[in-house]
């Protein structure tokens, strides 16, 4: 059955078998699908992308699993509870038998490979697009409002140009903010795609009044005019120590504006006395 996780790992330290038997599933075999699923049998879950591990696990290992988009993973059962099939969970710290999972790893163009074992509190899991929804859900309140101003504010007249800003800065925002029991630190930079009534125009400045003209537009028509401005906060995160890990969804903000272009007038001006 298929459902989402907001999850955490918690990972015990490891200690030798101590003559403790413990009993392993198979390697599991891939699936190229990007959600968790629950399986009631060896593979308690699946999935493909970004897995975050805890900070017990190797940093390389947890930069390989974080950073893989295309990566398989799986957790299986570690042990199988009864009088013959004792296991080191105790040993590990883990809160119960069923908690303790072995961790695959399938690279792209690679085998599975068993990366750690792990005590699974809460029967819980925290992926990379776990993080990025809460991201998504939540970076309007550290980046910047827009706040789109053209000039002329009033009078603005067909063939000169109206110049406009975003009301943002073109700088590189940061916040840190806890996700699913981790502190995620984000870095975010903006850029502006306009439109200006149907004639868009992209930009990595953030434009301003006169005489800055980075964002400048000439209407050849009057009317009432729509202008609309999309900001998108394109960055990456990062867990830890761990490398950064560039955001695959789009922080977005949008808003528009209504201006008036008025018709440039013509005047006959005489060259001089008599001659008109």
């Amino acid at each position: 059955m298929k459902f989402k996780h907001r999850l955490a790992l918690v990972l015990a330290v490891s200690i030798g078998a101590l003559g403790v038997s413990c009993v392993g599933s198979s390697a599991p075999q891939s699936m190229a699908n990007p959600d968790v699923f629950a399986n009631p049998e060896q593979v308690r879950y699946e999935g493909s992308g970004g897995l975050v591990l805890p900070d017990t696990v190797d940093s390389s290992t947890r930069n390989e699993v974080i950073g893989c988009r295309g990566c398989a993973w799986k957790l299986t059962v570690a042990c199988v509870p009864g009088p013959e099939n004792y296991c080191d969970a105790g040993i590990r710290a883990c809160p119960g038998l069923i908690d303790h999972m072995r961790v695959w790893f399938k690279p792209v163009y690679g085998d599975w490979q068993e990366v750690d074992r792990i005590c699974l509190t809460n029967y819980e899991v925290t992926t990379v697009a776990d993080l990025e929804r809460a991201m998504s859900e939540s970076f309007a309140r550290y980046v910047p409002e827009q706040a789109v101003l053209c000039w002329p504010n009033h009078g603005a007249i067909t063939n000169l140009p109206l110049i406009c800003e975003s009301g943002q800065s073109s700088k590189v925002v940061m916040w840190q903010i806890p996700i699913a029991g981790f502190d995620v630190a984000i870095s975010t930079t903006p850029s502006w795609t306009w439109d200006f009534d149907g004639s868009p125009f992209f930009s990595r400045k953030a434009g301003g009044s006169y005489p800055n003209l980075d964002i400048s537009h000439t209407f050849p028509t009057p009317g009432r005019k729509v202008i609309s401005l999309t900001t998108r906060w394109n960055g990456a995160f990062r867990i830890d120590s761990l490398d950064s890990v560039p955001i695959e969804g789009e922080l977005i903000q949008g808003s528009s504006i209504h201006v008036t272009i008025g018709q440039a007038k013509a005047r006959l001006r005489c060259p001089g006395e008599g001659s008109c």
